[in-house]
């Protein structure tokens, strides 16, 4: 059997995914694009491009698409009509529309398309769905998701590359970037929210959004910190908050809380990570410190590369996908209409089943 001819759109975050396919049995790298033909320059042993649809004209069997999240959509579709599997970077949709356009399109190419949320594969997330599995937590009625991660200092851009937000009077010709202009801070949920319902084996229905507005960079025009409830096909609840231009180093925070257990765990300068279960043997007596390796694999295998492993297989074996394209956008989906519902007051938006 032939190798799987492998294009990456985006040589930002990108570069990961070259390296990682390059890695993995079946797969060859054989064509890159990226906008700024200097990203381009280190990629010399591969038919380059910086028009997108010339690239999709090179014959790939599977596009990485790691572009800028606006649009991440469109250029899915595109692939798929091309006659390429997708695997595509979050935030992978911005509407409800893009979301149908890109399930209807694989489903009548029949090409797979997933969402690449990586953390699913994480060490900790692997222990603590196995306990789910086990009924450690019994049934999960809330949880908590915090994914907040500073990053002004990649909001301006000149064609030299990014300006640190702090020097930003000596840079006049910057332009804001994408994450300034068009990454509300609820698109970005897949993190939080993918893991949390993967734990819960639920989907959203609907969701009431927050919003700080802009106080930290009213230069920029970014939202500080938005914040939403969401509940659940199975009647739990979920609260979740992002933010990306605020005074807050990168964290992440989850929790959950069930009818025979529980967990919690922050990601910020060091790990804290505590469990409770009802039933575990021997009993607990209260909160216990999880063992520091279930914060690994326990194979040691980087999460990614297993992730775009078990992708490239169901391609191979033609068997179905970890994410399949209706439980990518559950992953996303609640988190844009979060965002519009903030952007609306406050208002209670209903999120319909696009299986």
């Amino acid at each position: 059997m032939k190798n799987l001819r492998v294009g990456v759109a985006g040589l930002g975050r990108g570069k990961l995914f070259i390296n990682t396919f390059g890695k993995i049995p079946g797969c060859e790298v054989v064509a890159v694009c990226d906008a700024a033909e200097q990203a381009l320059q280190p990629f010399g042993n591969l038919t380059a491009h910086t028009d997108y649809d010339r690239f999709l004209g090179e014959g790939l069997d599977v596009v990485a698409v790691i572009t800028p999240g606006p649009v991440h959509a469109e250029q899915s579709v595109k692939a798929m009509e091309s006659g390429a599997h997708v695997l595509c970077e979050t935030p992978c949709v911005y509407s409800l529309t893009e979301a149908k356009a890109v399930i209807d399109c694989a489903r009548n190419t029949g090409r797979k398309y997933m969402l690449a949320e990586n953390y699913l594969w994480m060490g900790w997330m692997l222990h603590m769905k196995q306990k789910a599995a086990e009924g450690l937590f019994g049934d999960i009625v809330y949880a908590e998701g915090d994914y907040t991660h500073d990053c002004r200092n990649l909001m301006l851009l000149t064609d030299r590359g990014y300006v640190p937000y702090a020097e930003r009077d000596s840079h006049p010709d910057a332009k804001k970037s994408w994450r300034a202009t068009d990454l509300p801070p609820l698109y970005y949920v897949s993190h939080t929210l993918g893991p949390l319902l993967e734990l819960m084996d639920d989907r959203v229905t609907s969701v009431t959004g927050m919003t700080t507005g802009c106080r930290t960079a009213p230069d920029l025009g970014t939202i500080d910190l938005e914040s939403c409830l969401m509940q659940t096909a199975r009647g739990a609840v979920i609260r979740l908050t992002n933010g990306f231009s605020i005074a807050h180093p990168m964290s992440t925070h989850y929790s959950i809380a069930g009818t025979k257990g529980s967990m919690k765990m922050q990601r910020a300068k060091e790990s804290t990570f505590v469990w409770y279960s009802d039933l575990a043997d021997p009993p607990m007596k209260g909160w216990e410190n999880a063992p520091e390796k279930w914060l690994k694999r326990p194979d040691g295998e980087n999460d990614t590369l297993v992730m775009v492993r078990d992708y490239v297989t169901s391609i191979l074996n033609d068997t179905p996908l970890p994410i399949d394209e209706c439980r990518s956008m559950e992953f996303v989906l609640p988190g844009i209409f979060a965002h519009e519902s903030a952007m609306q007051g406050g208002i209670k938006l209903e999120i319909p089943d696009l299986r």
